[in-house]
């Protein structure tokens, strides 16, 4: 990806995104028109950099937080079939999954077992 690419993202214009990181406009337009080429790493730090204040989103953490999603649709699926809906157990079983003590693949079995249903 390049500086203009980034800095589109961003939607900040080339006096605001170069402040931001300290640039001079001069050399963001330089970048901007290829008159120049940044190194790799300046490029590929902006990039994290405005990844990690939110102001970018990568792609793969798009994909990270629907792969979550999917998750955690499975889980209410299976909690809502396993329990009386969200009574006290749904409620117990719903925090112990979100909190790491116990995985999906868990639970799934708690489930086969008829552990939730309190048989």
């Amino acid at each position: 990806m390049s500086i203009k690419e980034l800095r589109s993202q961003t939607g900040l214009s080339q006096s605001k995104f170069a402040a931001m990181f300290d640039i001079p406009v001069s050399t963001l337009k330089d970048w901007e028109q290829e008159r120049r080429t940044p190194p790799a790493y300046v490029v590929n730090m902006i990039k994290k950099i405005l990844e990690l204040q939110g102001i970018l989103i990568a792609d793969n953490y798009i994909d990270s937080c629907e792969s979550r999603r999917r998750s955690v649709e499975r889980v209410l699926a299976i909690l809502f079939t396993a329990t009386n809906g969200p009574d006290e157990t749904f409620m117990k079983v719903l925090d112990s999954y979100i909190s790491g003590e116990i995985t999906l693949k868990e639970m799934e079995t708690r489930v086969d077992r008829l552990e939730y249903l309190g048989v």
